[in-house]
């Protein structure tokens, strides 16, 4: 059932007392639950918190007339960092928030009235929620946008933080009402942390990751693009082997990073993360192929972060990126053994289901191997994610590429999940140096039509890439 809530009213609000300027500032403790007892709470702001059980430590309304229209509504781990804000208004000092244009066939939320609202995915990255397409009593399915530095709402937010951070470092404690004094207390020791202390912990988190022998790869597997608490990163290996002619993300050569180290990386993720690993259950192993680990050291490596990370070993929470051509040497017995560890789906890039097109943009991927690949997946009980690039190969391959992609697609084992992106490409990728001009460039209307035959045949969503 759905639990309708207000987040306005559904906690007990607290009031930290008289402060300059007008500012008005009252906590509401959320107190800890178990993890893994999930229920939803649709916030009067829209967003569905997929896990109402999951606590934060502390959510902290501000009502400044003189800088403001509206309510601020922040909430803040047990580390001081801020993990998502909302706004009630429509002007913060001198920036207007306007609400987003409508998209055909979504609705706004929430309806009818519009809450901008941000979330901070644990590497720094935040997300809006924009639209939802989907809602019953067991899903909620919303498109995120990534908001950029220069968005307005993400500029107001980080003024009001930084204001609120001077104000309680500037806080009488006698002042305090003797009801709060603990709360308000508790607030100032965290500390709450500033934006420029905020992007701090972003740079440490990454620190911890590392930047691995060919740069880091900040993108998440798709799927967990529609998942609010999305995953914490754990680097197992680099490279992805390619070769994509498209591609500029990954180097191609595989390197395997040592069980040890893997081993301290997950330490030092679950010192970072502190009590915020309570918002996650799931993992997601890094970069771009990465069931090239030994089977025996990536169980371990799964079974460690189910350990530190708090997560269920008993079943699946682990997404990764993977290749064909290396499901397909697996034997059965180690793809059942990775699943008891906890991996829970396969992310692999089919690209287009020509392979005349394949054979030019993505040499060595067969469509014999990749159709196996995701048939021993599912006989082992893992979940698969595939995805398509629309507009792939220009007007050359247009009517190859999407008869193919949707027959090929078609002949897959049911419940095999199917995403597709819009082509981009960078200038440096030797698909624009040496086959663009052969190819043709599909112009965006050409590319949407693409998109839109992958949705209605396939049943395809779009690929969000988050980055982490």
């Amino acid at each position: 059932m759905v639990k309708i809530q207000d987040g306005l009213q559904s906690m007990p609000w607290l009031s930290a007392g008289p402060l300059r300027d007008g500012w008005r500032v009252d906590i509401a403790p959320i107190p800890p639950r178990d993890k893994f007892k999930y229920t939803y709470d649709l916030w009067s702001n829209g967003l569905a918190f997929e896990a109402f059980s999951i606590g934060r430590t502390h959510k902290v309304a501000v009502r400044a007339p003189d800088c403001g229209d509206g309510i601020w509504l922040l909430n803040f781990d047990t580390r001081g960092r801020l993990v998502n804000s909302s706004y009630t208004g429509t002007r913060w000092r001198e920036i207007t928030l306007s609400p987003p244009v409508f998209e055909p066939g979504f609705r706004l939320v929430p309806y009818p009235s519009y809450r901008p609202e941000m979330h901070r995915l644990v590497g720094g990255t935040w997300l809006r929620a924009k639209w939802t397409d989907t809602f019953d009593h067991t899903n909620l399915l919303y498109r995120a946008e990534i908001v950029e530095d220069d968005d307005p709402f993400y500029r107001a937010t980080m003024d009001a933080l930084d204001s609120l951070v001077a104000i309680l470092s500037e806080l009488d404690p006698l002042a305090v009402p003797e009801e709060t004094a603990v709360e308000v207390d508790v607030l100032r020791r965290l500390p709450v942390k500033s934006h420029a202390e905020l992007l701090d912990q972003s740079d440490l988190f990454h620190a911890i990751l590392g930047p691995g022998a060919h740069g880091y790869i900040p993108v998440e597997p798709p799927e967990l693009a529609f998942d609010h608490y999305h995953a914490i990163p754990v680097r197992v290996q680099d490279g992805c082997g390619g070769p994509c002619t498209f591609c500029t993300l990954y180097e191609r050569k595989i390197d395997v990073v040592a069980r040890d180290e893997v081993f301290r990386q997950i330490d030092n993720m679950a010192a970072y993360l502190g009590e915020e690993a309570d918002h996650f259950r799931k993992v997601v192993l890094l970069h771009g192929d990465a069931l090239t680990v030994p089977a025996q050291q990536l169980g371990a490596e799964l079974a460690y972060a189910a350990q530190q990370f708090a997560l269920p070993g008993d079943g699946p929470f682990a997404h990764a990126f993977a290749k064909a051509k290396t499901i397909v040497k697996m034997a059965p017995k180690e793809l059942d053994a990775l699943r008891d560890r906890g991996l829970a789906n396969v992310n692999m890039g089919l690209e287009s289901g020509s392979q005349e097109l394949l054979d030019k943009v993505k040499p060595g991927q067969k469509l014999t191997d990749f159709h196996e690949a995701v048939v021993r997946l599912t006989e082992a009980g893992i979940g698969v994610s595939i995805n398509i690039i629309a507009g792939l190969g220009g007007p050359r391959f247009a009517e190859a590429h999407v008869q193919g992609s949707v027959d090929f697609v078609g002949r897959l084992p049911a419940g095999t999940t199917v995403f597709y992106s819009p082509f981009i490409v960078s200038p440096e990728s030797r698909y624009a140096i040496r086959q663009d001009a052969a190819f043709g460039r599909l112009e965006p209307p050409d590319i949407e039509r693409q998109s839109r035959i992958f949705e209605q045949q396939l049943g395809a969503y779009e690929y969000l890439f988050v980055p982490i």
